[in-house]
């Protein structure tokens, strides 16, 4: 019991490490995408992603969603 304890100790950093990493990450992803040319560079990526099968169906659909909410914001912004 007590080296599982320890084991999740010596952990710990590492997996804090990686969540702050993801989510800096996932911000700059954000704001890289405040451009009209950058989102719809965005699509076509996420389209290429998609039919080598990087993506499923369900997260392309959702991450086109999202860019086309992104693009629609910026028009209207502009």
């Amino acid at each position: 019991m007590m080296v599982f304890v320890v084991d999740d100790l010596l952990k710990l950093p590492l997996d804090l490490s990686v969540e702050v990493l993801q989510a800096i990450a996932e911000r700059a992803e954000d704001e890289g995408l405040a451009t009209e040319k950058a989102v719809r560079n965005r699509v076509l990526k996420t389209q290429m992603r998609y039919e080598q099968g990087d993506l499923s169906e369900s997260e392309y659909r959702m991450t086109i969603l999202d860019l086309r909410s992104r693009l629609e914001k910026l028009k209207a912004e502009g």
